[in-house]
């Protein structure tokens, strides 16, 4: 068989082997067994387009176990009326995240939760979200001074408005580098 011949074979066969991305990640993930860890923590990243703005805006995620999804709660104003939207949560979560059903029933609390089982699927990343250090604001640089000064002083003073101009002033002055 010539070169050209086998280059055409192996094209031929990757041809063949073509699928669309998510099905291979899909694959991948489930033969390492983590498929379901991944579908119960979209819950945690895309909560917010899974039960709206208003919603998420006071409600957060807190644990998922056997079927069963805690959502931590602002306040009871809010426990009571999420208690009436219970059943149209569920559909719109499962509906996103796809079969099988990840979620059965939703529970609702206030505040942290006394116990938390061992095959909790969320309880270890909400845990790792909350222990994660913020990031450390850098310090601004020190107040422009000489030439510097004297450049923001002379392109505010062509601002005719008093209050725009000691603004533009003030910021360039802190900030300007």
């Amino acid at each position: 068989m010539t070169d050209e011949r086998r280059r055409g074979a192996r094209k031929a066969r990757r041809r063949k082997a073509v699928a669309p991305a998510a099905e291979l990640i899909g694959d991948a993930l489930a033969a390492h067994g983590l498929g379901e860890a991944v579908r119960a923590h979209r819950l945690i990243t895309e909560w917010r387009e899974l039960v709206g703005e208003r919603i998420a805006a006071r409600t957060w995620p807190d644990g998922l176990s056997k079927k069963l999804l805690w959502v931590r709660v602002a306040n009871s104003a809010w426990l009571h009326e999420l208690s009436m939207l219970k059943g149209q949560l569920v559909v719109a979560i499962n509906a996103a995240l796809g079969e099988p059903r990840l979620v059965d029933d939703l529970r609702f609390h206030i505040g942290a939760r006394r116990r938390v089982d061992d095959d909790d699927a969320l309880a270890g990343a909400v845990a790792a979200l909350r222990r994660r250090k913020k990031v450390a604001k850098l310090p601004l640089p020190p107040p422009a001074q000489g030439e510097a000064l004297k450049t923001i002083e002379r392109d505010a003073a062509a601002v005719e408005d008093d209050e725009l101009r000691q603004l533009i002033r003030s910021v360039r002055v802190r900030h300007d580098r």
